[in-house]
């Protein structure tokens, strides 16, 4: 008769979150200021989705310290929560769904973006209803064919927002488009350029006073002076994501993503892993299960390939990442429950970062950061990571 190895657990009890998100305010300002000098131009700091899911308050104020002189949301929820959160800055929501609580983001005096005479009518509405002046920015699509107001209505638009301001119902103060290039070229952002500066011209043709234009994103400030105009509107970049991986501006990386061992297993070689006993191990050895899965931004696509870093050693992610949980195969290493666990740090300690993930997963960085679940705590702190 042949007795099988048994496998021996050992775990602990936890409290608090099982994974934190510690954000470093520090590196956020200092970001905001090396981009705020590159471009030197006034600097919008752009913190929706929560703050690209950090917490939209404290990016904000840690741009803002930094030499934001405003901010930039999707809708005017994300403004209004900001305003509750005690934040006075100048703020733009550019994306004014049906239904969107116009009337409170005028009352609360939040600039809208505009891309159609439907919006830019509702907008005068809601300020009429208040007996106030909406500031108001006109978007124009200019070849990403996404948002904004497509050329062959603009100038209706126009005649809309003339006849608006008329009626001291809306202040036209802006006009601005979004760039769809995604390239180091800086002569990618030409044509829509050339598009923007005619929406411009006919504006003013049409009797409309803009006071600024603006087009530039992280990446266009990064590469493209002649994109940086009046105003850039930086998003990615605040949190250490280098709009050209190849040409690095040593921007601070804003985040560490941490956790603990919460079990260890010791396994006999050809011990089946996860779901679907996709991996097996290869020898006798030891597996650490973290607290944490595809639930809180760790995807299934992440095994294989995927490594943390426990007690200064890279370590694979193995088997198909549970909802709620996900394994490590440690194999011999001295690890212990409650060991801290690295998944997203610093290249300089040899962590994986949010670059490394992003590549390994085939998505941008951004997606990395704003698929981070609502179970991960955020904690800010006032030193790099």
């Amino acid at each position: 008769m042949v007795t099988k190895p048994q496998s021996t657990v050992r775990s602990r009890a936890t409290t608090g979150a099982p994974s934190r998100l510690v954000v470093s305010r520090d590196a956020i300002a200092e970001n905001t200021r090396r981009m705020r000098a590159l471009a030197s131009t006034p600097l919008m700091a752009v913190v929706k989705a929560d703050g690209f899911g950090l917490g939209a308050g404290v990016v904000a104020r840690a741009a803002l310290a930094g030499g934001a002189s405003e901010l930039g949301v999707a809708t005017c929820d994300e403004a209004l929560a900001l305003r509750a959160d005690g934040i006075e800055a100048p703020v733009l929501a550019w994306m004014l769904h049906p239904g969107a609580p116009l009337a409170d983001a005028v009352g609360a005096d939040v600039a809208l973006s505009c891309a159609s005479v439907d919006q830019l009518e509702a907008v005068a509405a809601a300020a009429s209803s208040l007996g106030v002046t909406a500031a108001v920015e006109l978007e124009v699509e200019t070849g990403m064919h996404r948002s904004g107001c497509p050329v062959e209505e603009w100038g209706p638009l126009v005649r809309a927002a003339v006849a608006a301001e008329r009626c001291n119902g809306v202040d036209v103060r802006g006009v601005w488009t979004h760039f769809g290039a995604t390239d180091d070229d800086p002569t990618s952002f030409a044509d829509p350029l050339l598009r923007l500066d005619a929406a411009w011209a006919t504006a003013r043709a049409l009797g409309l006073r803009p006071r600024r234009r603006h087009a530039a994103s992280s990446l266009a400030t990064a590469i493209a002076p002649a994109a940086r105009l009046g105003l850039v509107r930086v998003g990615a970049a605040l949190f250490g994501i280098e709009p050209v991986a190849a040409r690095p501006l040593g921007l601070a990386p804003s985040i560490r993503w941490e956790t603990s061992v919460a079990q260890l297993r010791d396994v006999p070689a050809g011990a089946s892993v996860g779901y679907g006993g996709g991996y097996r191990t290869s020898r006798r050895g030891r597996l650490a299960l973290l607290p944490l899965g595809y639930a809180d931004g760790i995807p299934r696509s992440a095994w294989p390939g995927s490594t943390v870093v426990i007690r200064g050693r890279r370590h694979p992610l193995v088997g198909a990442v549970s909802m709620d949980q996900c394994v490590v195969d440690v194999g011999d290493a001295g690890v212990g429950v409650g060991d801290e666990v690295v998944l997203i740090g610093e290249a300089s300690r040899g962590e994986p970062t949010l670059a490394e993930w992003a590549m390994l997963l085939g998505t941008i960085p951004q997606e990395v950061l704003t698929r981070i679940g609502a179970r991960v705590e955020r904690v800010s702190d006032g030193r790099a990571a």
